[in-house]
């Protein structure tokens, strides 16, 4: 995550974020989508035709050599589009986490309202909002959002009116920030005691030994 995408402002009345990735990496949701869309592709020509691990005859081949009705080329049909449909899904919901949309954040007293770009808006022109009242929005927690060959991508997660959302790209200081302010507002957020662990290890990360500094900077009253 690049910090300079982020702009947090919290006030007693307000919290306020705005996740610009475009502004860094404007292609980046194009290149995401591409990479994406090409390991799928280049999944389905290996399942084809890429022949067994002792010789044996690729699918192609079997498809190729048996009757087009019969359960030799329906099983083996359905059986690859299922595999390529789950991987597709899970790949395009890493990719979406990974590259993600522009996207604005408010949350007052009253309400918490969502704007984003369509994923698959590569121009970053349209804007769609989604407002909530408070009390409809649960269980706000910092969490995994997408994760991939052991990389895991995390972020703000939370139900609104049923439906599921998410925030991908913070890290652990600033989550502990923006669960504070949203707190304070009255909204549901969830008590995670692994939290102030994962800030520590964030921030050595950043900056080495952290032992000099407390935990005050993460206050939002204080700042």
């Amino acid at each position: 995550m690049a910090h300079s995408d982020f702009s947090i402002s919290i006030t007693d009345k307000a919290v306020d974020v705005r996740y610009t990735p475009s502004v860094t990496d404007p292609r980046g949701k194009l290149f995401g989508f591409i990479f994406t869309a090409i390991v799928l592709v280049a999944l389905a020509c290996a399942v084809l035709f890429l022949p067994g691990k002792h010789g044996d005859p690729s699918m192609w081949h079997d498809l190729a050599n048996a009757p087009a009705s019969s359960s030799g080329v329906l099983i083996p049909v359905a059986g690859l589009t299922l595999f390529i449909g789950l991987f597709g899904w899970q790949g395009f919901r890493y990719a979406r986490a990974a590259w993600p949309s522009d996207e604005t954040f408010h949350c007052d007293r009253e309400s918490i309202a969502i704007s984003r770009i369509p994923w698959l808006n590569f121009s970053n022109r349209v804007w769609r909002t989604y407002t909530y009242p408070l009390t409809e929005v649960s269980a706000i927690r910092f969490a995994v959002i997408a994760s991939a060959k052991g990389r895991q991508i995390w972020g703000l997660r939370f139900r609104a009116h049923g439906r599921r959302w998410a925030l991908p790209g913070l890290e652990a200081p600033e989550a502990k920030t923006i669960l504070t302010g949203l707190k304070a507002l009255g909204a549901d957020v969830l008590d995670d005691p692994k939290l102030d662990k994962r800030i520590k290890q964030t921030l050595e990360m950043r900056f080495g030994d952290t032992s000099w500094m407390d935990s005050s900077w993460m206050d939002p009253n204080k700042q």
